[in-house]
């Protein structure tokens, strides 16, 4: 019996695999309420009016999607989450343990699968971490499954209809994205989180937490810099959490 080529085994391959995953918009979590920062809102705004300009609309030969880049934890794939749920879009979230399986042709047919169960009703497919599932060709020196797997991409993004569904893609590594896909779709870069935003962001973590945002503000305040990033924020609120509650502190809405 022939034997089937098994593909290199990646971070996101054998121990991490699921089938791709619809979220219907009324069951996403995630809120305009929880988006910080004037910039973040210019961005979300512009993107929302190109989309629902979009779906709906057959006559129009619409852009396909577009490309979120920028540092980790600065809103990206927030951003994709919550633009499905204002839109009332069903949401197909995809990422390297979607598309990852081990033999050859099956990474290819999964793609495949999202976007023919996406075309069925209005839809934002959302491809997380892109640069881990669809790299730079060149950049793969020529690795025949990426090659592949990249192909059958280029076709369905290609076939897209944008008065039924739009694709946005999530990379923090922008420079490692194969160059097909920046021709495909409309790149735009996340800045770094300013002092603002980020004691914005600081301030409702705080609240959801129950702790007193005193101490997490100043340290903003102290090195702006340092806090640049959701990530970053995020750090610096869970350590204040564990110094006010496990050092015994009252929180900032104590259970009387």
């Amino acid at each position: 019996m022939e034997r089937r080529e098994r593909r290199p085994e990646t971070r996101n391959s054998v121990t991490a695999k699921r089938d791709s995953l619809e979220i219907a918009w009324k069951e996403i979590p995630e809120s305009l309420e929880s988006c910080k920062g004037e910039e973040f809102q210019r961005i979300f705004a512009e993107v929302r009016n190109v989309i629902g300009h979009q779906i709906g609309n057959h006559t129009l030969k619409g852009i396909k999607g577009f490309i979120f880049h920028g540092e980790p934890g600065n809103g990206k794939t927030l951003m994709a989450k919550v633009l499905a749920k204002e839109l009332e879009l069903s949401l197909f979230f995809v990422d390297g343990s979607v598309i990852a399986r081990e033999l050859y042709g099956q990474s290819e047919r999964q793609i495949v699968k999202v976007f023919t169960a996406a075309r069925k009703r209005r839809s934002l497919v959302l491809i997380d971490d892109a640069e881990s599932i669809f790299p730079d060709r060149d950049w793969m020196k020529g690795e025949s499954w990426h090659v592949a797997q990249n192909n059958i991409l280029f076709h369905q993004i290609d076939d897209l209809d944008t008065s039924q569904t739009s694709l946005i893609m999530t990379t923090n590594k922008f420079q490692l994205l194969d160059s097909a896909l920046k021709d495909r779709l409309y790149a735009i870069e996340f800045p770094p989180i300013d002092e603002s935003t980020a004691t914005a962001i600081a301030r409702m973590k705080c609240t959801e937490k129950g702790i007193d945002p005193a101490g997490v503000e100043e340290n903003i305040r102290a090195e702006p810099d340092a806090f640049t990033s959701g990530r970053a924020i995020e750090k610096m609120v869970v350590r204040e959490y564990i110094s006010q509650i496990g050092g015994g502190g009252r929180s900032s809405s104590p259970q009387e």
